[in-house]
């Protein structure tokens, strides 16, 4: 498998593989850290929110996908999330990148994320794209678990 053999295309998060996948990575994150730490936007707050997410398919097959939310004057990156069978092909960085661009389209120059303190790979990821770590942003609150993330684009 290459990477020349995904595609990468705007997907619902009302999507059935869509919704898979968000399942698949909320089992994972609750495991890490409890329900209660997690801060899992749920498919009807994807969609109320307008935001703007991204799949990536090999044949008709989603491995992967991001989205953004505008939330005023920044970007808010949610539900990244690549296959495990797929990881190491450039998928997260492809969809994150373009996840920007639609920032930078949307007049907007700060994206923000939160992760987890085990994510330690998604982290290497954010700083190899040029993500430092902030205190906080929006309304999160510090709590030990998190680790927050922006780059200005």
């Amino acid at each position: 498998m290459s990477a020349a053999s995904i595609t990468i295309s705007p997907v619902s998060p009302a999507d059935e593989q869509v919704q898979k996948l968000i399942a698949k990575l909320d089992q994972f994150q609750i495991a890490l850290y409890g329900r209660e730490n997690c801060h899992l936007d749920s498919i009807e707050v994807l969609l109320q929110s307008g935001a703007h997410m991204l799949g990536a398919f090999t044949g008709e097959v989603l491995v992967g996908m991001g989205a953004i939310k505008i939330m005023g004057g920044y970007a808010e990156v949610k539900r990244m999330y690549v296959e495990e069978s797929h990881r190491g092909l450039g998928i997260a960085e492809t969809i994150l990148s373009r996840l920007e661009a639609y920032a930078i389209e949307q007049k907007i120059n700060r994206i923000c994320l939160e992760t987890g303190v085990y994510h330690e790979a998604a982290m290497r990821l954010y700083r190899k794209l040029g993500y430092r770590v902030i205190e906080k942003f929006g309304e999160y609150k510090v709590n030990g678990l998190s680790v927050f993330f922006e780059k200005q684009v």
